[in-house]
């Protein structure tokens, strides 16, 4: 019987007395003395028992109440077990999975299994831009004497300065330029008894990091990706023993495909950029421990074979600014700057993320593998002729050689 339907049953003789194993499923009402009315209240397998005047055992029936599934999932069947159903069969896509189970309710035991592609490779494309910007300026103000000098010079390329008889003698850049790495601009009088350097630099750089991983995982299930390391730092127990444990840093790439029918895919991303900080961490025991800088998000979304779409926006800034000067003389307005160097530098992070979800098969048995980078060179063993008169590069013969691996296909 189909949930909800009822049936009139008609009995030759009076009925006398029914009996029903399970009133949850089907329950019974007499109409009149040879007449009863059957109503399937719920899914599941239950016993009816008639007895009739003049008999003494009774007549026994099993009645199976199921759901109605013929509209919702054609290629499905149901089969009412003890306590209430199971739904066999196969579906195409997650949609007419869900729908069936919410016609069979949440009692029924789902044995169903998908027709449809249920294995997904995610290509992931994650790139860190880094911009870098760096100022610092200098001064130095000295007395000697002997000639005027001037001169301007780009990093490193003053390794002193000396003068003529009793003139200047700073024979090493590090005896009188503020700032080594920066452009110096010199001018002295020695007459005057007068030497003057300014170092200044300005510094702008742009970096990137690529990471390329290609996932596959099976649909409704988990995938993980870690570039990156693991640190050591000690931990008590209970006891208050110290042992040494570990805690992995870098990218990380948390993904859970669901395929929900042949074409589209629902995606829950969940990555993550962490670095050791060891300017925010502790001292324990005489050991520096780091803390960790993360940046991390967590993104679901819908989109169908081949289709992207992109995450950014996980900026990180530092930002320092350093000042060496001389005490007191190095705040007097104006003229302070000839007593003081400062150095300010900052540093910008943006993490972006391109990710391609695909649907894909395992490639049959005895199927043609791809050719692998240097597959060709497996066993190429040209002569010393080959070598001598340049035709040692080998030619592709169409054979691909069996590896071991597992080979996927859109």
């Amino acid at each position: 019987m189909i949930s909800g339907e009822q049936y009139q049953m008609r009995a030759p003789e009076a009925i006398v007395r029914t009996a029903v194993g399970n009133p949850d499923v089907l329950s019974v009402k007499v109409i009149n003395s040879r007449e009863i009315l059957l109503t399937a209240k719920g899914n599941g397998k239950t016993s009816l028992m008639v007895w009739k005047k003049g008999y003494r055992n009774p007549l026994r029936y099993k009645v199976n109440v199921t759901p109605e599934f013929g509209k919702l999932a054609p290629s499905t069947s149901v089969q009412a077990i003890q306590g209430g159903i199971m739904v066999s069969g196969a579906v195409a896509s997650l949609a007419e999975h869900d729908k069936a189970v919410a016609a069979a309710g949440k009692s029924a035991v789902d044995s169903m299994h998908s027709t449809g592609p249920i294995q997904v490779q995610t290509d992931i494309r994650i790139v860190e831009i880094s911009r870098n910007e760096l100022k610092s300026v200098g001064s130095l103000l000295a007395k000697n004497t002997l000639n005027t000098t001037a001169a301007i010079g780009s990093p490193g390329s003053f390794g002193g300065v000396e003068g003529g008889s009793g003139g200047f003698n700073l024979l090493t850049s590090t005896g009188f330029l503020p700032n080594t790495d920066g452009y110096s601009l010199l001018i002295g009088k020695a007459q005057r008894g007068l030497l003057g350097v300014i170092s200044a630099l300005q510094n702008n750089g742009y970096a990137y990091t690529l990471a390329e991983p290609s996932l596959v995982a099976l649909s409704g299930h988990t995938a993980s990706f870690l570039a990156g390391g693991e640190f050591p730092y000690p931990a008590s127990n209970n006891n208050g023993d110290v042992k040494i444990e570990y805690r992995e840093f870098g990218v990380r790439l948390k993904l859970t495909p669901t395929v929900l029918d042949d074409q589209n895919i629902m995606l829950k991303v969940a990555p993550e950029v962490s670095e050791l900080d060891f300017v925010s961490g502790i001292q324990t025991g005489g050991v520096a421990v780091p803390s960790l800088r993360v940046r991390r998000t967590d993104t679901a979304v819908q989109l169908a074979s081949g289709e992207s779409f992109i995450i950014s926006g996980l900026i990180s800034t530092r930002t320092a600014n350093s000042a060496d000067k001389f005490p007191g003389l190095g705040d007097i307005p104006i003229l302070g700057a000839f007593f003081r160097s400062t150095r300010i530098e900052r540093e910008d992070k943006e993490l972006i993320m391109i990710v391609t979800p695909h649907l894909v098969r395992p490639l049959a048995a005895q199927a043609r593998l791809p050719e692998l980078p240097g597959e060709i060179y497996r066993r190429h063993q040209p002569s010393f002729g080959d070598i001598l008169f340049g035709d040692a590069h080998p030619e592709y013969s169409g054979k691909t050689w069996s590896s071991p691996g597992v080979g996927f296909s859109d």
